[in-house]
């Protein structure tokens, strides 16, 4: 009901979170299973938390599902202030290759993207948590 209110309300886009990372693949299919019944998939984004490693899995999900935007933080910067442990967004990179892979035209050079997130990981000190910038990197 929430989602279709802002829909019919004018919001161009309703984006679903999952900021603290505990969800799965069927848990976001169950999510979507009641969301797309309101609203039509290009009007929702997906915003994935990679605190269990799911984030790919869930993204997987909503790509399977028709939703084409999906929230991602250069080399899985950030957190969640309200859950002890929670880890950043999926990272760009590993989205990025994931979309690629799927025959996905982005727009968006994957290699300048891993170059951004060493750096600022270097910069940082601090662990680079794409998996995709640490394979290509070492």
């Amino acid at each position: 009901a929430v989602v279709s209110t802002q829909s019919t309300g004018g919001c161009y886009e309703v984006s679903l979170g999952d900021t603290i990372g505990v969800g799965t693949p069927g848990v976001i299919n169950h999510v979507l299973d009641n969301v797309l019944s309101a609203v039509p998939p290009e009007k929702l984004a997906l915003h994935c938390h990679d605190t269990y490693g799911q984030a790919l899995a869930n993204v997987l999900v909503g790509l399977q599902r028709d939703i084409r935007v999906f929230d991602s933080s250069v080399a899985g910067l950030g957190g969640c202030p309200y859950a002890k442990g929670a880890s950043g967004n999926v990272a760009s990179e590993d989205l990025l290759y994931l979309l690629h892979g799927s025959g996905l035209d982005t727009g968006i050079d994957l290699q300048k993207v891993i170059e951004t997130g060493n750096f600022i990981s270097d910069f940082l000190q601090r662990q680079n948590l794409s998996k995709v910038g640490v394979a290509t990197t070492n």
